[in-house]
């Protein structure tokens, strides 16, 4: 067993809960409002998840289950939205929503449908295991990602195309192609230090789970969240309640689920990747 210990401790961590619980609470209230609530409305649902790993009570869980259950519909209508954005859909999020609309403007002007964004609304999915998401956010051309508003490295697009192929089941040549293109690109791009800790560390643990080496998947993991705090240490401006968005990334905790559900074992022990949403034990 790997463990890794939160070596930090929030400042007025009470107050910083119950701060972005009211912006969650708030979002909530307004997603009927206005097409544009979804973005907002997803984002916090995440960092209120995050913010809730600090004290993970059983009622923190149980509302953080919800919370990423919420989340993942409401990033998968957003994608669904700027896919066939002409056209008026119809958006239902469990008693919260339920309203028709289009996505016009949402590739330039929300500044979400990027591959960042796309890897967190399908990881929401892939963590609540939302099947119906996860196959509708598949279906988002990354051509048109690299359109967006919001640019990311090229790795990044590339290691979606990998992502979506893996729940596509491709072949296994394909997949190889797929994966040995996404190593590339990072080996390539030595100049963004997100894509040397973030995207090297995301695309590291996909190779150790999808193939025999010698790196476990358990290893790789371990790995990629050490790396991924040495960013947030290195390269971020580290002031207050932006450190937490590090201690439960959820690209990570969605790619660990997508490795179990694979049916590799991971023997990666940490508080700020709660074992239960790996497991999939609540379902």
């Amino acid at each position: 067993m790997i463990t890794i210990i939160r070596d930090y401790e929030s400042v007025e961590l009470e107050d910083n809960i119950e701060r972005f619980e009211d912006d969650y609470n708030y979002s909530t209230k307004a997603l009927p409002n206005n097409r544009d609530n979804l973005i907002s409305f997803f984002g916090n649902a995440i960092k209120i998840c995050q913010w809730w790993s600090f004290d993970l009570t059983d009622e923190n869980k149980q509302k953080s289950i919800k919370a990423l259950k919420l989340a993942a519909k409401a990033g998968e209508a957003i994608f669904r939205l700027g896919r066939e954005p002409e056209k008026d859909h119809r958006v239902v999020i469990d008693e919260l929503l339920d309203a028709s609309y289009n996505g016009k403007g949402l590739l330039w002007e929300g500044g979400f449908l990027d591959a960042v964004s796309w890897q967190e609304a399908f990881f929401c999915a892939a963590i609540v295991r939302d099947q119906a998401a996860m196959d509708s956010l598949v279906k988002f051309p990354v051509s048109v990602m690299r359109q967006s508003s919001t640019t990311n490295s090229e790795a990044e697009y590339v290691l979606v195309e990998l992502i979506q192929g893996i729940h596509r089941r491709v072949s296994n040549d394909e997949g190889l192609a797929l994966l040995g293109k996404a190593l590339e690109e990072v080996k390539l791009d030595t100049t963004d230090p997100w894509v040397n800790y973030c995207t090297s560390g995301k695309t590291n643990f996909v190779l150790a789970f999808m193939m025999d080496g010698e790196v476990t998947p358990s290893t790789a993991l371990a790995n990629a969240l050490t790396d991924s705090w040495k960013y947030c240490e290195r390269h971020r401006d580290l002031e207050g309640y932006e450190q937490p968005t590090f201690y439960m990334p959820i690209n990570l905790l969605g790619l660990a689920c997508m490795a179990k559900d694979l049916g590799n074992e991971l023997n990666v022990q940490s508080d700020f990747i709660p074992q239960f949403y790996i497991d999939g034990d609540y379902l």
